[in-house]
């Protein structure tokens, strides 16, 4: 089945088939005809970031620091690719920086989850404002799982929209949308039903889902009216 671009979001680019959140993944879900790509970042010692999901080296690349300890320069010599297979190996972790002069030449647009991983989510605010300063943000937007963060982002980078991260509706989320000021929520797709959906748009709110990968739930989502179905297998559903 085929769904309408608009509606399809790349999780960590094209992971099923490449290395999760490297250029390589970004690149196949770009060809793959992806008009909006999630990926994760994580902040680093020096203030940049990485594109990176765990909080922990040790699953996609070789080690076991923690993501946060490490500067630009550290996060350069990772692997990325070799845990997928021979073929992908020296594939880089990008930084964000990379991913924005990526984004410019392609106009693709990125949906930014941070990870906090639990601690410097005011820290996280100032520094993204800072690298975000003077960047077309209509072609972004930022998410994540950590409403202390997205409070924080709210001050630093008003302009930058924003979405809670949630396994299902939350008893209080329309006192979070209204405190966080978010443009949408972002669900696993198994918890949510068509008034969820139908509530969240009466809210003024985007309903996004995650993560995507059969048929039948595509199906059901769309059906469903869900704006936006984030999936690991764009050139399947595009």
């Amino acid at each position: 089945m085929k769904i309408d671009p608009a509606r399809i979001e790349a999780h960590r680019g094209a992971s099923s088939a490449f290395p999760e959140n490297t250029m390589l993944a970004f690149e196949a879900a770009h060809r793959a005809g992806a008009l909006s790509i999630e990926t994760d970042m994580s902040l680093l010692a020096d203030g940049s970031f990485a594109i990176f999901h765990d909080d922990r080296l040790g699953r996609t690349v070789s080690g076991d620091a923690m993501i946060g300890s490490l500067g630009a320069e550290d996060v350069r010599q990772l692997d990325a690719g070799a845990w997928r297979g021979a073929e992908f190996a020296g594939a880089m972790v990008p930084l964000l920086d990379d991913l924005l002069d990526w984004q410019e030449t392609v106009g693709i647009r990125f949906n930014l989850e941070m990870k906090c991983h639990g601690t410097r989510q005011g820290e996280a605010a100032s520094a993204l404002a800072a690298h975000l300063a003077g960047c077309d943000l209509s072609a972004l937007m930022v998410s994540s799982f950590d409403a202390a963060f997205l409070a924080a982002i709210r001050t630093t980078l008003p302009a930058l929209p924003r979405a809670l991260i949630a396994g299902t509706l939350p008893p209080d989320w329309r006192d979070l949308s209204e405190t966080l000021d978010l443009e949408a929520l972002h669900l696993d797709h198994e918890t949510v039903t068509p008034q969820m959906v139908t509530d969240i748009h009466a809210a003024g709110m985007k309903c996004r889902v995650y993560t995507v990968n059969k048929a039948k739930d595509m199906t059901r989502m769309r059906d469903a009216g869900v704006d936006t179905m984030i999936t690991d297998l764009p050139e399947t559903f595009l």
